[in-house]
């Protein structure tokens, strides 16, 4: 009797253990497709395309009162008349179903003095971006 209580308390610690944690790194082929996330993302504020824009985000970003009239306003500034060219990779970290990418907003002179970082979450099978902030620079690692 007492044995048999020992091998199931052990049996559903086991059972909780493994529901409770995922140990395994998350999938290396998670980077292409954040890359290319940024490109369509890149794509749209480029065509200043809002609806293409907000077919990206996640439906949680308009908990931090964001959208895209704001990411809009935030890469072409104020007075809307930054030369927007592109997003410039910083670095990208993920998990299972939450990836932060850090990049720079560019115009023609590819300076890297505009760093923007991006929290994208997994719903299903799909990266959304869910929160976006201008970082302190010294935040986003320098890329030659």
């Amino acid at each position: 009797m007492k044995r048999s209580i020992v091998v199931l308390l052990l049996f559903i610690g086991v059972v909780l253990a493994w529901l409770g944690c995922d140990n395994r790194p998350p999938s290396r082929n998670q980077i292409p497709i954040l890359k290319q996330c940024l490109l369509e993302l890149q794509v749209a504020v480029k065509d200043k395309n809002r609806a293409g824009i907000d077919s990206l985000l996640s439906v949680k970003i308009l908990d931090y009162d964001e959208n895209s009239d704001s990411l809009l306003s935030l890469v072409y500034g104020p007075d809307r008349d930054f030369a927007f060219e592109q997003f410039a990779l910083g670095e990208i970290k993920y998990g299972h179903d939450a990836a932060q990418i850090d990049c720079f907003v560019m115009d023609t002179t590819h300076r890297r003095d505009r760093p923007l970082r991006m929290t994208y979450r997994k719903d299903k099978d799909l990266w959304l971006l869910g929160r976006f902030v201008l970082p302190d620079s010294s935040d986003i690692p320098e890329q030659p």
